[in-house]
């Protein structure tokens, strides 16, 4: 947000905040009010907070993802409230089960999938060709 204060409008400047980021560490002050340099403070700014989501969302999506191989792995995954990924070639039934006994449900199939042999789904042990994330929706 842009704050303009009385002293602020003396200077005829203001200060940019970033909500991401409380205090002045977030805070940009002496911006010069003119429409060239806050309309570019304002997108520079914007730009910075999309990367520091992206890169927050990223590390928490990695750091919470299980690679599972069997049934029992998958449970325990999301009983600790991580993401179970693994291969799937599971039936519709086997999807209710698993959502029935774990709370989890499918949420997605990457869209990057492993290249070569299939795997071994964790549900059948059967051949599968796709890897599926499993996890409670909050």
């Amino acid at each position: 947000w842009i704050e303009i204060g009385a002293r602020d409008l003396e200077s005829n400047s203001c200060v940019v905040a970033r909500r991401d980021r409380p205090g002045k560490e977030g805070k940009t002050f002496g911006v010069p009010v003119e429409a060239g340099a806050i309309t570019e403070k304002v997108a520079e700014t914007l730009d910075s907070i999309h990367a520091s989501m992206l890169e927050e969302a990223t590390r928490f999506r990695d750091e919470n993802i299980v690679d599972v191989a069997t049934y029992d792995e998958l449970k325990a995954a999301v009983e600790e409230g991580k993401w179970a990924r693994g291969y799937w070639c599971g039936t519709d039934a086997q999807e209710e089960q698993v959502k029935d006994e774990t709370g989890a449900t499918l949420r997605c199939f990457p869209f990057d999938q492993p290249s070569g042999p299939p795997g071994k789904c964790f549900m059948t042990q059967e051949d599968a060709k796709e890897v599926a994330i499993f996890a409670k929706s909050y």
